[in-house]
């Protein structure tokens, strides 16, 4: 169908038209830019639904952008990697994403200050806020090309950085199996005692239990942990570091290094309420790339520096990862899951620089996976605070408690699965029991839930360290909208699955206090 013409251009000269037409095809060109303009497409919210490459219509032998010629000046990525196509492709396109000064990122229509300052680490914005910001462009492009070049110096030593099956070369795991992380003394009870439930439990899976080199030299405990299932191993990618108050980066290592291929990772801290095994056969794992990730309690700060890296906008649509427990096949999204773990190991192996921008071990996952776009799912619940009543009234949650990715048959909702006593350590000399006696949760805790993004799951010293639960002050009703808190003992929850819980706990050797 023709557009009809106005009566004033029928009588116009010839060129008027023309310049009318000019002038309109150059507003449309400006309002549509060419995707390596400095502005964030708004394409890349979809596809995997983790942001995604930017749209370069070049082939893939195209040359990388002139900005990385320092790093790969052939223009093309390191030739170790020329035999992973399907890897080189992703990287090619992460490289090729904008690197943006922290004003140009500006994203608060997706991320408003209002939410951003409820859902933000405190400490996090304060300590590492000025390194955010003040990063530049080309440090950017450097830190991705850094990750490039570590993943080519992997390949170069014989790694596998994509899931092998054995055939064409060493086999990058086979079967499935669970992982731990325990070396000090005290980890490594916690360790003993997490074997011992699981055995109780009636585990089939194997286990094998990794540390730094130096550690677990006590024989005692290695035999402890041989006689309940565990092959005790020693990480050779990943190294202890002096003076820190926590090393969180063994645990990739530890998965990579792996004899399984399909892992169940989980802290020394963190012990499940049954067995797990059902946990590989989940539709949410099989379907969403074979891995599954667990929320935390924030969510990261439109100026933290990581959008920019990544090469995102900022969203809130979903929480940062608590890393307590992953399941995770090498396997997945075609062999690069694999890959995406040494991404990862990458990262913490420069994690001065990543872990201000990951706060700790936990999101260089979830930064990997996005950086290669591939898929990845997450459990469907927020997680709640275990605790008991303190003498003086007050609620103390001394643990996360996550919660399974299936639902038992014939029931209603995801049952709590993993308890994982991070803050039990905290407690001193607390003798008071049961110290598992009381769950704290949000009514609606779906953790695409919006109004989730108003609680308040904070630390405090009453006089441990505990967490407590609550709805961050002065919120509108219509942004909480019918939800609330709610203290449920754990006699009422669906299925009893704490039947006999604490009391297995401390017969297997568990602990309060300790490091």
């Amino acid at each position: 169908m023709a557009f009809p013409i106005p009566p004033i251009l029928r009588r116009a000269p010839p060129f008027i038209p023309l310049l009318l037409l000019l002038l309109v095809t150059s507003l449309l060109l400006l309002g549509h830019p060419t995707t390596r303009q400095h502005v964030v497409p708004s394409s890349w919210v979809g596809g995997s639904g983790r942001g995604g490459p930017v749209g370069i219509s070049a082939t893939d032998e195209a040359p990388l952008p002139k900005e990385y010629e320092q790093w790969f000046p052939s223009g093309q990525l390191p030739h170790e990697l020329d035999g992973e196509p399907r890897l080189g492709k992703a990287l090619k396109a992460f490289l090729r994403r904008p690197a943006l000064s922290h004003d140009e990122a500006a994203n608060h229509d997706h991320c408003p200050a209002h939410l951003a300052k409820l859902l933000v680490n405190p400490d996090q914005l304060k300590n590492d806020g000025p390194f955010w910001r003040a990063l530049k462009p080309e440090e950017i492009r450097q830190k991705r090309a850094e990750l490039v070049q570590y993943l080519a110096a992997r390949q170069a030593e014989g790694y596998n950085l994509v899931h092998s099956d054995g055939e064409n070369g060493n086999s990058t795991g086979k079967g499935r199996g669970i992982v731990l992380t325990a070396g000090n003394k005290d980890t490594t009870e916690r360790a003993i005692t997490l074997l011992r439930m699981l055995k109780s439990y009636g585990n089939t899976l194997p286990i094998e239990v990794f540390h730094y080199e130096g550690e677990l030299t006590d024989a005692g405990q290695r035999s402890a942990i041989e006689e309940l299932g565990g092959k005790v191993m020693q990480v050779r990618n990943a190294e202890k570091k002096a003076g820190r108050w926590k090393n969180w980066q063994i645990k990739s290592s530890a998965m990579i290094e792996s004899s399984f291929r399909e892992v169940l990772s989980l802290d020394s801290d963190n012990i499940p309420l049954g067995k797990v095994e059902h946990l590989f056969d989940a539709d949410l794992y099989k379907n969403h790339g074979g891995a599954v990730f667990w929320p935390d309690i924030t969510k990261d700060h439109p100026d933290n520096a990581i959008w920019r890296v990544v090469g995102e906008p900022c969203s809130f649509d979903e929480w940062t990862f608590e890393s307590g427990q992953i399941v995770f096949d090498k396997a997945g999204n075609g062999g690069l899951n694999l890959a995406a773990l040494w991404l990862a190991t990458g990262m913490m192996a420069d994690d001065a620089f990543w872990f201000k921008l990951c706060g700790g071990d936990k999101d260089t996952f979830r930064w990997a996976f996005r950086a290669l776009d591939i898929p990845y799912a997450r459990s469907q619940r927020w997680l709640s605070a275990l605790g008991y009543l303190q003498n003086s009234g007050s609620f103390c949650g001394h643990t996360m408690l996550q919660y399974d990715i299936t639902i038992p048959e014939g029931q209603v909702n995801y049952p709590p699965l993993f308890v994982h006593s991070n803050l039990l350590k905290h407690l001193g000399a607390e003798q008071e029991r049961p110290i598992f006696k009381l769950i704290k949760k949000m009514k609606v805790d779906r953790a695409s839930e919006p109004s989730l993004n108003y609680a308040l799951l904070d630390v405090k010293l009453s006089p441990w360290m505990c967490t407590d639960l609550a709805i961050h002050p002065h919120v509108k009703p219509d942004e909480i909208k019918d939800n609330f808190v709610e203290l449920q003992d754990i006699s009422q929850v669906e299925g009893n699955p704490f039947d006999g819980f604490e009391k297995l706990f401390f017969e297997s050797g568990g602990m309060v206090g300790g490091w």
